[in-house]
């Protein structure tokens, strides 16, 4: 039998209990209290009989309540007495948002609101067994890269900082190389300067940076996260004039390289489609994001009219048949960025 406390505020005493059961950088205190300082936020414990199974993050705003219990996977009968009890004890609220989940749900006045793929590795015990498992031609590829790399380059150095090692200058400069590798390629930012001080104080936690300096620049870097032997790449960018080196993805294998060397289980990509992710060997695994509405409406109906266009738009913008309108798109884009 299921039973349910509810408090407000975060379960800061229990930051050791979610990161055990969920293993997932997004679902922690440390990270809510960076991302949602302006919402509402509480918690409930999920018991079955006395054991404590579950612990529900939440954060209330206008008429919306977002769970934070993301990259998880949740049995839908405590999603189910979640939302009742959400329902119940704040009438304000008409929605509710469940993102990134690995289980599918089948919930009643709710819909798919987004479907994604989290791609992941399973870390083998050695860097070598690692090679070992890639084509031959991306293992072939890596090889020269490298190599020209250490040729042209020979002072070339591979860094990692982790936690309270980590300097917000570093992480400043891997948002910038992102920022421009971006506009370069015709994409519009997602992530610029004011973003940098919200990544280096969740980084200070559990944070895990790998970087190529060249004449002490950072050419190349990886963010990412380190919770409960599970690692995920946040971001990964490189200088645009180095590419020829493909320092991204050189930057990448000595980041799995230290994952296996910390014995981390999982690396985790996390969402995006490219097609580097296959090459090195990570799976796709889907990610389910729902919203639970209070009752049947006009606003629910358009809101799941919206969603399925959404999800529509996403099949035919990755289609190959779509490629080179993508690429026109792009290339129009690019001069628009590049020129501002």
């Amino acid at each position: 039998m299921i039973s349910i406390e509810c408090f407000k505020g975060l379960p800061i005493d229990y930051e050791s209990f979610l990161i055990e059961k969920y293993k997932s950088y997004i679902t922690t205190c440390r990270y809510i209290e960076v991302y949602y300082p302006t919402y509402e936020n509480n918690h409930m414990l999920v018991y079955e009989n006395t054991n404590l199974i579950e612990i529900m993050i939440f954060g209330n705003k206008g008429n919306t309540c977002t769970c934070y219990n993301s990259l998880v996977n949740i049995d839908q009968n405590v999603i189910s007495e979640f939302s009742k009890e959400i329902f119940k004890k704040f009438p304000e609220i008409i929605k509710i948002k469940i993102a990134a989940s690995y289980t599918n749900y089948d919930l009643n006045r709710s819909f798919l609101s987004s479907k994604s793929n989290d791609y992941i590795l399973s870390l083998p015990s050695t860097i070598d067994e690692y090679y070992l498992g890639l084509g031959s031609t991306t293992r072939k590829h890596i090889k020269n890269y490298k190599s020209r790399l250490l040729r042209d380059y020979p002072e070339v150095l591979f860094s990692t900082k982790s936690g309270n090692e980590i300097d917000e200058s570093i992480i400043d400069e891997i948002v910038q190389l992102s920022f421009n590798r971006m506009k370069f390629k015709g994409i519009i930012p997602g992530k610029d300067h004011n973003d940098t001080n919200d990544f280096f104080r969740y980084s200070q936690h559990y944070g895990c940076i790998a970087y190529i300096e060249i004449d002490g620049s950072i050419v190349a870097g990886c963010i990412s996260y380190i919770i409960n032997q599970r690692i995920f790449l946040f971001m990964i960018a490189h200088d645009n004039n180095f590419s020829k080196y493909n320092l991204g993805q050189l930057c990448i294998i000595y980041l799995i390289q230290i994952s296996i060397a910390k014995k981390l289980t999982t690396f985790h990509f996390l969402w995006g489609e490219n097609d580097y992710k296959m090459k090195l060997s990570a799976k796709p695994h889907s990610l389910l994001s729902y919203t639970i509405y209070r009752a049947y409406s006009v606003d629910f109906i358009i809101s799941n009219a919206r969603a399925m266009f959404s999800r529509i738009l996403i099949i035919i913008r990755l289609s190959k048949y779509s490629k080179p309108f993508r690429d026109t798109i792009k290339f129009y884009r690019r001069r628009v960025l590049n020129n501002k």
